[in-house]
């Protein structure tokens, strides 16, 4: 019976599979659609670069539900295409079945890219191709092996970083593309924040399981800075006005003796995210904090693309010689930052 439960989840996972597959395959092919278009009416001169922008500003005012197309997307595309389209007269670029179906010229006339190895890559993996690769061989050697090992952004960068491609050149490694061995392991599969922007998702489902997964990292990290930090509570719950509101870490800190309470925010920072930390506070020092401690303090750990923001928040009250006493205790930011971001690029992967 086991057998056969087995096999309904195949099932289901393969279907899954091939609807994310088809997903990425049609966003590459609109990606690479909406760069030629800009790249030829700017090279015939019917647009100017300005033009792009106030693309931009059209659709957030007229279509803000399209996700993903303001001025940095739509030259991002415009990267994209104008970035393989110059090896395209070498036809080097083909599919992994190694059928003649190739990226040809005739791609300047919208060409259905569909059939190439293009769209076996998410739109992340073009564009850390296209910023970190230096010649059409390197570029061309890493999307192969991206294509057949079936590696994540962080594995292509840390292979790019390693130089895997000078060291295969030399011929002091083999090359990892073995020609009949393509790994298609789902979990690593198509985690790419532009497939939910094309799907015009409100929000990424996996959102709250992401950042649950970061608070319980985030709580042993702090537990490991020493034994100053005693946790208190995970999603600790404080209530004001008959409404119920929960504070992502909670931490009592001994020397300092007073609460620490951390908030992890998956999006970038937005300064309503330090008022609603500052009311946090506020609760925990009316109802919460007992009469011999000090004013509780926040810790706002907000992540970026490419960049962390660790904020503190103390209380209004505190004279300066108690901030200074508090920020010798608190963790370094650039400590904070340096462990976000680890924590974040692995959960990703």
């Amino acid at each position: 019976m086991t057998e056969q439960f087995t096999e309904i989840v195949t099932l289901i996972k393969r279907s899954q599979y091939n609807a994310q597959k088809n997903v990425n395959i049609e966003m590459i092919h609109l990606y690479w659609q909406v760069g030629e278009y800009i790249h030829q009416k700017i090279a015939n001169a019917s647009w100017g670069e300005g033009m792009v922008k106030e693309l931009a500003s059209y659709i957030a005012k007229k279509h803000p539900e399209l996700k993903g197309f303001n001025r940095v997307g739509l030259y991002r595309m415009l990267q994209f295409y104008g970035f393989y389209v110059s090896y395209v007269d070498n036809a080097s670029i083909k599919t992994d079945d190694n059928q003649q179906k190739i990226v040809s010229s005739l791609m300047r006339q919208f060409t259905d890219i569909r059939n190439t190895i293009l769209v076996q890559v998410t739109w992340t993996h073009h564009l850390t191709l296209m910023t970190k690769t230096k010649s059409r061989e390197e570029c061309e050697f890493y999307l192969r092996l991206c294509a057949q090992e079936n590696y994540s952004v962080r594995e292509l960068e840390r292979q790019i970083k390693s130089s895997l491609y000078e060291r295969v050149r030399l011929g002091q490694q083999q090359s990892p593309v073995s020609g009949n061995k393509i790994n298609t392991d789902e979990s690593l599969l198509f985690r790419d924040k532009y497939v939910f922007e094309f799907l015009n998702l409100p929000e990424n489902h996996s959102e709250k399981d992401l950042q649950q997964a970061l608070i319980r990292k985030i709580k042993d990290f702090i537990l490991e800075l020493g034994d100053g930090f005693t946790f208190v509570a995970e999603e600790y719950r404080v209530t004001v006005g008959g409404t119920d509101f929960y504070i992502d870490l909670l931490f009592f800190h001994r020397d300092l003796q007073c609460l620490v309470a951390f908030e992890l925010k998956t999006t970038a920072f937005l300064p309503e995210y330090l008022g609603k930390l500052n009311f946090y506070l506020e609760a925990l020092d009316r109802k919460v904090k007992r009469e011999h401690e000090k004013p509780s303090v926040g810790i706002l750990l907000c992540k970026e693309q490419n960049e962390e923001i660790v904020e503190y928040a103390m209380n209004r009250s505190l004279s300066p010689a108690v901030i200074a006493e508090y920020q010798t205790f608190l963790p370094d930011k650039k400590l904070l930052r340096q462990k976000l971001h680890e924590l974040f690029e692995n959960e990703m992967e």
